[in-house]
């Protein structure tokens, strides 16, 4: 990841640069996913699998909060 306040002329800037890795991240985030899935299909009894997900779930929280947001939660 490169230095986004160097690349960056303005703040308004530097949100657009920052905003563009976020849906890359989440695009990365959801092919993970799929490939994680994937594997979980394969070891139905693996509880290992789930835990990944309920950190991921975690990490989304945060995120969610720390852009003003309520979590959600199903």
């Amino acid at each position: 990841m490169y230095d986004v306040k160097k690349q960056a002329r303005s703040a308004a800037e530097a949100y657009k640069m920052r905003q563009a890795n976020i849906t890359i991240q989440l695009a990365a985030l959801l092919d993970a996913q799929r490939a994680h899935a994937g594997d979980a299909a394969k070891e139905p009894r693996h509880w290992g699998y789930a835990g990944d997900l309920e950190s991921v779930e975690e990490l989304l929280s945060k995120a969610v909060e720390a852009l003003g947001g309520k979590p959600v939660t199903a």
